[in-house]
């Protein structure tokens, strides 16, 4: 490949990603392995494009296999945002030391750098593990440092993404209200075509926030709407999770077999590539819809294993909450 050829990849690369055509990315940057070989953004690139479809696991491989190419004043940028894309792969597959400790080290480097997007997006990443580990104070910390630098840059997507992180902590404190005002920012940023993954997302929420409050029909009208749009994303890991809300609401109407196949569908995606947290979130809910069932032996299964990975998320308070119930 002539070196005019490999900058018409990265051209092409670059017009697949701002469009957010990861899938498509994907396949492009793998048919070309000499000018991933030969460019050091591509490969971080493809990297990028295997987390955003999914594929979790390849990613993180490749990311690791790639970081010590990164090392040096000229790579510092790509090495930087590969640290956080690893801890982006790690997070979604439960590996949450992993992940702090790639989204650290990518914080340290973007302070010295003042890179004030990747500041940004690492401050996100690390709210959102505390989050899942019921440390609500520092996850909100941690949004209220990327709030503003993404207000700062203009950067819509990431001030999507940092109202819809902000409305799950609020809705894990309880606070219904500003979890559906977070929420609606969310969406209202991602609008039209900024970041359609983080508008579905944000229904999803919306789709949480109506079940919690008694209205598990709007529930899972909102939250099939959104699998529907992030299967034509080829966003699975949120697909699944919207599969997990629909077998929840369903299983607040008592249609348990329609609960059942929603579940279902959830787990076969999030077991399949790996995510754990997901999987985990199904699994107890799952059991809640067994138990109301009566059929009590397979309610603790799920339970167990959903205590486990739990567990090992560092995810107390979903832990003592199943273990009073279940075991």
């Amino acid at each position: 490949m002539t070196y005019a050829d490999e900058r018409m990849a990265l051209e092409r690369a670059r017009d697949l990603a701002d469009t957010g055509a990861w899938a498509e990315l994907v396949v492009l940057l793998q048919g070309n392995a000499s000018a991933v070989a030969a460019d050091a953004e591509l490969r971080v690139m493809l990297g990028e494009s295997l987390v955003r479809t999914g594929r979790e696991r390849e990613a993180r491989h490749w990311l690791e296999t790639i970081l010590p190419s990164l090392v040096g004043r000229r790579e510092d940028a790509l090495h930087r945002r590969a640290l956080n894309l690893l801890g982006v792969a790690a997070f979604a597959l439960g590996d949450l030391d992993a992940a702090h400790t790639a989204f650290t080290a990518a914080l340290e480097h973007a302070t010295q750098a003042d890179d004030v997007l990747l500041l940004a997006r690492t401050s996100n990443n690390l709210g959102a593990i505390a989050n899942l580990q019921a440390r609500h104070e520092s996850a909100l910390l941690h949004y209220r440092i990327a709030l503003p630098a993404y207000q700062r840059l203009g950067q819509r997507r990431g001030l999507a993404e940092t109202y819809h992180n902000l409305a799950i902590t609020y809705r894990d404190l309880g606070s219904l209200a500003e979890a559906d005002e977070n929420e609606r920012r969310a969406i209202d940023h991602a609008a039209g075509d900024v970041a359609p993954r983080v508008a579905a997302m944000g229904r999803i929420g919306r789709a949480e926030v109506a079940l919690r409050r008694g209205d598990p029909q709007l529930a899972e009208e909102t939250a099939r709407r959104a699998a529907n749009k992030l299967e034509d994303l080829n966003d699975p890991l949120n697909q699944a999770d919207a599969y997990r809300l629909v077998g929840t609401a369903c299983t607040a109407m008592e249609r348990f077999n329609d609960a059942h196949a929603s579940f279902e569908r959830a787990l076969s995606i999030a077991a399949s590539r790996g995510h754990a947290i997901v999987e985990a979130e199904t699994r107890r809910d799952r059991a809640d819809a067994f138990a109301r069932m009566h059929e009590d032996e397979r309610a603790r299964d799920d339970a167990t294993a959903a205590i486990t990975i739990f567990r090992r998320l560092g995810a107390v308070k979903e832990v003592e909450a199943l273990e009073r119930r279940f075991v």
